[in-house]
């Protein structure tokens, strides 16, 4: 089964110089290993002292597997040098899994919800979006454990700007659920990271 982990690092203040070694160190040793799809990656457009990575991987398994290599060890070494803070790591399945027009999009609204869940009531707000100016595409899934000792359901949005995301945030409203959101720029440049 094709999981997404969704990585969450706090690191320190200061921009890209601070930790863009560290982090394309990351991607360099993700992209070679076994099982592992793709990584899209990039900043919290609220707080760029956050960092987002989603990796795809063949299964939970593939990245079990990577947690005992060596080159894992050296990749969580190099990272503890930009760190301000404990990482957030889970496993999503999407449904639909990794749609071009959502990960490609100018920029991608994370939705998560926690508390009172309703699947379907969540996929019908979301799914509402599809029909907003700028939105290029929904997904959603459950977070395959529980994260912080709450049932997790992600969403992600496609967006052609920050603005079309904000006129059509409100309209997501889901009775008895707790929903954070940001936006992430999958886009994000970095010199020296082209093919990353």
């Amino acid at each position: 089964m094709t999981v997404t982990e969704r990585l969450i690092i706090p690191v320190q203040a200061g921009g890209s110089e601070t930790w863009k070694e560290q982090v394309k160190f990351l991607l360099q040793t993700l992209k070679k290993q076994e099982g592992n799809i793709r990584t899209r990656w990039g900043p919290h457009a609220e707080d760029e002292t956050k960092l987002e990575f989603l990796i795809g991987w063949e299964d939970q398994d593939a990245q079990k597997r990577f947690e005992t290599t060596a080159d894992f060890a050296e990749m969580q070494s190099h990272l503890k040098a930009i760190m301000a803070g404990k990482p957030t790591s889970y496993f999503v399945e999407f449904k639909p899994y990794a749609p071009k027009e959502i990960i490609d999009a100018a920029f991608v609204q994370l939705m998560t919800f926690s508390g009172a869940i309703d699947e379907a009531a969540i996929r019908s707000s979301v799914d509402g979006l599809k029909g907003k100016g700028g939105c290029t595409g929904v997904s959603g899934g459950w977070a395959l454990s529980e994260v912080d000792g709450q049932k997790t359901f992600v969403a992600v949005a496609g967006w052609t700007s920050m603005d079309e995301s904000a006129k059509a945030t409100g309209t997501v409203n889901v009775a008895g659920a707790n929903m954070e959101t940001h936006h992430v720029n999958f886009r994000f440049p970095v010199k020296g990271f082209r093919g990353l």
